[in-house]
């Protein structure tokens, strides 16, 4: 089993931008002396590909084109996030 986290704060996964808990998964990968975690294998998977892409964490952006499928996508996030409250996830 991989060695976890000390930290008590959430880390950004820099695949899709969710908040991971480093001392509940252990789902990580290290590049250039830098230990990064994330929420799910494929976005592990998808690190490791190109790992030289990911290297900066940047804000992502949930919100598709503004064509008629990104309108409908943004409405359906809207009304779940008034009926469950929360922010709609990206990844998964």
């Amino acid at each position: 089993m991989a060695r976890l986290a000390t930290t008590t704060e959430p880390i950004i996964d820099p695949v899709c931008g969710m908040k991971v808990d480093p001392n509940k998964t252990d789902l990580k990968a290290s590049y250039l002396e830098k230990d990064y975690w994330f929420c799910a294998e494929a976005c592990r998977r998808e690190f490791m590909k190109n790992p030289q892409r990911y290297r900066e964490t940047k804000p992502v952006n949930c919100r598709g084109p503004k064509t008629r499928w990104g309108r409908y996508l943004e409405r359906v996030a809207k009304a779940n996030e008034e009926l469950f409250g929360g922010s709609p996830r990206c990844c998964h």
